[in-house]
């Protein structure tokens, strides 16, 4: 976990670029799941909604409020009444909260993966991809940590 971290880490990114790249990796999952038969549709739409708490296009909804917060936040002036920004930071803790189960779906596809992939090159491509929804995930996470301290 702590070699993840130092991954995360090692990217700076800006606030709202985290959040941009969340829901731009958002957008890309709801375009795949649209592509799946309507069986799979159904399962994998459930179980992100039951791990996480919403469905893939609240999540795109969601990712551009908090685009649109993160923004705020990161220009000087915008919200200057500290007990406003105290809310927003509280905001963002429980953000921090909902980022962790959107992360946790991706890592039970990822464990998952073998089962339903059985091409060792697709199975491959799709850890990957699973690692890198993680990582997206775990960055803005640490964006958040990293306002928190600000």
């Amino acid at each position: 976990m702590e070699e993840q971290k130092q991954d995360v880490l090692s990217e700076e990114v800006a606030p709202s670029q985290a959040v941009a790249d969340l829901k731009a990796m958002l957008e890309e999952v709801a375009r795949e799941i649209a592509t799946l038969d309507v069986l799979r549709r159904a399962m994998l739409c459930g179980v992100l909604r039951q791990r996480s708490g919403m469905g893939i296009e609240d999540w795109i909804k969601a990712a551009e409020s908090l685009e649109i917060l993160m923004q705020d936040l990161g220009q000087p002036g915008r919200i200057e009444d500290v007990n406003r920004r105290r809310q927003i930071t509280t905001m963002l803790a429980e953000w921090k909260e909902k980022l962790g189960r959107l992360e946790s779906c991706f890592q039970l596809a990822a464990q998952m993966a073998g089962r339903y992939v059985k091409d060792p090159g697709e199975l491959a491509r799709s850890e990957e991809v699973l690692a890198h929804r993680q990582q997206v995930v775990r960055r803005l996470m640490a964006e958040i940590e990293q306002i928190e301290r600000g």
